[in-house]
């Protein structure tokens, strides 16, 4: 028998397909935008500032030029709203009970209370 000679397309269709999806990730909501948490969380020296390099063309799909990520020294393309790397580190800071938030406040925001 041949190397491979048993295997179906489908099963290396299938392989592909696998490695294209990609984990989808739950996130603790939170009681304020990611903008107004950074300067915080970095004031308490529970996030650093992480540098990247400019972004080489063709830029990612969901590259916008019009915003920039504070977690990333203000790198344009992406916000920091929408900032996976800071995402994790706030849910990893919820998680290890490092942070947490109280109620809302009357301004529809959280008051943070840092462990």
């Amino acid at each position: 028998m041949k190397p491979n000679q048993g295997l179906s397309q489908n099963s290396t269709t299938n392989k592909d397909s696998n490695r294209k999806k990609k984990k989808v990730v739950q996130f603790t909501p939170i009681l304020m935008t990611y903008t107004k948490l950074q300067p915080r969380l970095l004031n308490d020296k529970l996030v650093e500032i992480y540098p990247l390099d400019l972004l080489q063309t063709p830029n990612p799909k969901n590259y916008d030029r019009d915003t920039k990520c504070d977690h990333h020294n203000g790198i344009f393309g992406n916000s920091t709203e929408r900032c996976l790397a800071f995402k994790r580190k706030v849910q990893s800071l919820l998680n290890a009970g490092y942070l947490s938030f109280s109620e809302e406040t009357p301004n529809g925001e959280g008051k943070l209370l840092s462990g």
